[in-house]
């Protein structure tokens, strides 16, 4: 014969919770309403950040030495090509090496030097009254990460293409004047810069197709440099040579804020003093049902 022990089991249930809640109400209830109150005033008195965003489609190359003449050329003058600077990589290739430069530590570097964002980005470092920085004034590669990591977010939707810049800052105004800059400075620069590798390729085949005596390699210099040319009016004359804006970044109303959510931190307010609402009446209640020493 077995003996066996019964051993006393408690079933939880939606009652037992209930009734465990109804006891404790004001242990409970004080707790929530206090860390809500908390999180209500930490979430008010935090600055708010607004966001503004372009959408953008980086442009790619004409592709019209990348195409049909490259490919009959490419055999021939597929080293020329390369000495002269000239792209092959096709429009692909551009809008991946335009994307780079818009993130690039040395753009960023420029766009804060040219915009005298220092004192804007360590304003609590900066005494506007002196003009002067109190203590060790801050870094340029400082202020550099600063923007890169905290206030610019670049994302791509590799399905459709689109790339968008965000600026998430406290100036409203500030952040979608900061947002459209930094696309069409870009921009700009790029275009300078690929008018000047226009220039310096067509000089160099204009010195190549002067220099051979083969007929068949002059004429084929000779396109090519046509083609240069090509590219290098369109550099000048369009509008967006390597970001075409499909929608403009703007000024956000005042309570479109990015951050902080309000509603969040105040219902993590509450459920946190629910937690420990719970902490505070399970120990009186340990205390109430422990036998007196």
């Amino acid at each position: 014969m077995n003996d066996t022990t019964d051993v006393p089991r408690r079933d939880i249930s939606l009652l037992a919770i209930a009734s465990y809640l109804w006891r404790h109400r004001l242990t409970v209830g004080s707790c929530i309403l206090g860390f809500a109150v908390a999180a209500t005033v930490l979430a008010f008195a935090l600055t708010p950040k607004y966001r503004a965003e372009v959408v953008v489609s980086p442009v790619g190359s004409s592709g019209s030495f990348g195409g049909s003449l490259g490919g009959s050329l490419g055999g021939s003058l597929g080293g020329l090509a390369s000495l002269a600077g000239i792209n092959l990589g096709g429009a692909n290739r551009k809008a991946d090496e335009s994307l780079a430069y818009l993130r690039s530590r040395q753009f960023t570097r420029e766009f804060i030097e040219r915009h005298a964002l220092m004192p804007v980005l360590f304003a609590n470092k900066w005494d506007a009254q002196q003009g002067r920085w109190r203590g060790d004034p801050p870094t340029i590669g400082e202020a550099v990460a600063r923007f890169s990591e905290k206030i610019r977010q670049i994302s791509e939707d590799h399905r459709t293409g689109m790339v968008t810049l965000a600026i998430i800052w406290r100036d409203r105004f500030a952040a979608a004047q900061w947002a459209n800059a930094l696309v069409a400075e870009a921009d700009a620069a790029l275009r300078q810069r690929a008018i000047a590798e226009f220039t310096r390729s067509i000089d160099y085949l204009k010195q190549e197709g002067a220099a051979t005596p083969v007929v068949e390699v002059q004429e084929a210099v000779y396109r090519t440099m046509e083609t240069e040319l090509k590219d290098a009016m369109l550099a000048r004359t369009r509008d967006a040579y390597a970001f075409k804006v499909i929608d403009p970044g703007v000024v956000r109303d005042p309570k479109d804020t990015d951050s902080p959510n309000k509603p969040l931190i105040v219902s993590l307010g509450a459920v946190f003093g629910l937690l420990v609402g719970l902490l505070l009446a399970a120990r009186r209640q340990r205390r109430a049902e422990s036998p007196a020493r």
